[in-house]
């Protein structure tokens, strides 16, 4: 059971860092956000909406120079998840929410384990996974270097269990596949908007910080 519950803890891990599909995001930002007409962006339909929104125009704001430091609460970053990135993530995850407390962001999401590909590779153990699970991560923010953070996982768990530590750190290095510019075991470095310098947790909101500034 214990072992089963650690792959459905990747599955999420896994969405959140699909390299490929983030770095191409990372890289087309400007194109994608600085170079369109605000009337453009998508507008109400609900609170959700408005949220996104409201996160995306700060990110604009950020890459545009308006100013050096933006701040984003744990609605405006699960809106955001929401309506923007929802593409991203493998269509097993879904519901992904982000909350920041305590100077950490937590990553929740439901894992539809009968769609994982693999799955069989567990043998019997397979048929004790619920159809459905909880996942969550929870971990520190840092900037890696420009373009480039790291999240420093430091609780992985399914429901209300926690991993132990050493499985939670052989977990993250096989997603991995190698060290990660000498980072920790249990940290995973991933892109950001090529103007993003700095990124971290302050006051239970995550900051993102860039050089642009127009001064």
């Amino acid at each position: 059971m214990i072992g089963s519950a650690i792959l459905v803890v990747v599955l999420l891990i896994v969405g959140w860092v699909y390299r490929d599909n983030v770095m191409e995001y990372a890289r087309g930002a400007s194109s994608r956000f600085f170079d369109r007409d605000d009337a453009t962006v998508e507008l109400a339909g609900g609170s959700s909406l408005d949220l996104a929104r409201q996160a995306e125009q700060k990110i604009i704001s950020l890459g545009q120079g308006a100013t050096y430091e933006i701040t984003l609460s744990s609605e405006e970053l699960t809106a955001w998840i929401e309506h923007r990135l929802a593409g991203f993530f493998p269509e097993y995850i879904s519901d992904v929410t982000a909350s920041v407390s305590d100077e950490q962001v937590r990553l929740t999401g439901r894992v539809a384990t009968k769609s994982v590909p693999g799955l069989e590779r567990l043998g019997p153990a397979a048929s004790f996974l619920p159809d459905t699970a909880a996942v969550s991560t929870s971990g520190r923010l840092d900037g890696l270097e420009t373009g480039r953070g790291v999240y420093y996982i430091e609780t992985l768990q399914i429901g209300a269990l926690p991993l132990p530590d050493a499985w939670r750190d052989d977990l993250i290095t096989e997603i991995k596949g190698a060290s990660d510019d000498g980072l920790p075991a249990n940290a995973v470095a991933f892109e950001l908007p090529p103007f993003v310098t700095d990124v971290g947790v302050r006051d239970e909101l995550v900051f993102l910080r860039s050089l642009l500034e127009d001064r």
